[in-house]
């Protein structure tokens, strides 16, 4: 049987890098004689939590397969059978939408940050027992929001973490 494995997409991967590193550059820049205290720790502050959700992002997958649905998360990882499935339930926010797993042992959220979010929906559709999926869901499986909103807002941030950098360099280069 094949397997399907969905990451999330590159389209906000790589704006968040780019986020991380000019964050860094910054607390860098920060950390030079003319910085603050109050620099550094502004900068800190965003970066250390960036850095951990950069790293949460680009290790995050959904794996597809015969035997059910693996969650795998930065150092934590879960197994759901097809067969552990109770309700398999959906949510539309704006552009985001949200694909609700119950199980006997608690709940899981997979929103369509990931690539190829459609597809996904359709596998788990699939192989899950009609009666326990919702309407709402099967209406996913067809269509999903780009979710672009999220990487325009990360390159957004990047123009100004930009504009901060060369507002503290240029005068070192006059």
């Amino acid at each position: 049987m094949s397997q399907g494995i969905y990451r999330i997409r590159k389209s906000f991967l790589v704006p968040l890098g780019v986020d991380v590193f000019l964050l860094c550059a910054l607390f860098v820049i920060s950390m030079l004689p003319q910085g603050s205290a109050t620099e550094r720790t502004v900068f800190a502050i965003f970066f250390v939590p960036s850095l951990y959700l950069f790293f949460e992002s680009l290790l995050r997958r959904v794996t597809v397969d015969g035997g059910g649905i693996v969650l795998r998360k930065l150092l934590r990882e879960k197994r759901i059978s097809w067969e552990g499935i109770t309700h398999v339930g959906g949510l539309s926010i704006h552009n985001k939408v949200y694909l609700l797993l119950t199980t006997v042992n608690g709940f899981f959220i997979i929103s369509n940050a990931y690539g190829g979010f459609s597809d996904l929906v359709e596998e788990i559709v699939s192989r899950v027992d009609r009666t326990k999926v919702e309407e709402e869901v099967r209406l996913h499986a067809g269509r999903s929001p780009s979710g672009i909103v999220h990487a325009a807002l990360a390159w957004t941030a990047a123009v100004f973490m930009v504009g901060i950098i060369l507002i503290k360099i240029l005068p070192f280069m006059a």
